[in-house]
């Protein structure tokens, strides 16, 4: 497997942007940018929810970033940002209680700490170590595919091989993964 960690970004894109390896780069280095987003909305939303749909976001920049419009990483911001914002608007109407504009911008700023930016990184490289660790290039492939929103006839076509087989590939993951968490999956 190669090592995509000495690429840049914009290396990362081009090239086979869709590459399952280059992606999951780009997850890894942009998994903190989610969280600390995801913190800043906490109180307008659910944390778990913010963070899905950070995550979207961050898949969604990775899907339509133009790099003559400027850099990745800013880019990255305003997608997770936007979706965020969005999130936590659907969240407030939910609730029936109105936000405007001005309120959730003065949400108070819960970036992360230097000290919670590391336990962050290492948490999300501790999570990829054991994901490679546990599963089968095959298994961890579909699982990548999942992760981007791909339905399991397009992984198939990707993965060239049948649809039967991502399904038993996914299902041999989640098993595995079900292990390793002691059950709590």
């Amino acid at each position: 497997m190669e090592d995509y960690s000495k690429l840049s970004d914009s290396e990362l894109l081009q090239e086979n942007p869709y590459d399952s390896g280059k992606i999951a780069e780009l997850i890894s280095r942009y998994m903190k940018t989610v969280f600390a987003c995801a913190r800043k909305y906490a109180q307008s939303a659910d944390y778990e929810e913010l963070v899905s749909d950070g995550m979207e976001g961050l898949l969604s920049a990775i899907r339509n970033y133009v790099p003559e419009k400027g850099e990745f990483s800013a880019f990255a911001a305003v997608c997770i940002n936007n979706r965020l914002k969005n999130t936590a608007k659907r969240s407030v109407n939910r609730r029936k209680t109105l936000a405007t504009e001005e309120e959730l911008e003065e949400l108070p700023d819960r970036s992360p700490t230097p000290e919670e930016n590391v336990i962050e990184r290492e948490s999300c490289e501790n999570m990829q170590k054991s994901l490679k660790s546990k599963l089968s290039p095959l298994e961890l492939r579909c699982v990548e595919g999942v992760v981007m929103g791909m339905s399991y006839g397009e992984i198939a076509a990707r993965l060239n091989i049948e649809k039967k087989s991502v399904d038993n590939a996914l299902a041999r993951a989640r098993s595995k993964l079900r292990e390793g968490m002691g059950g709590n999956l």
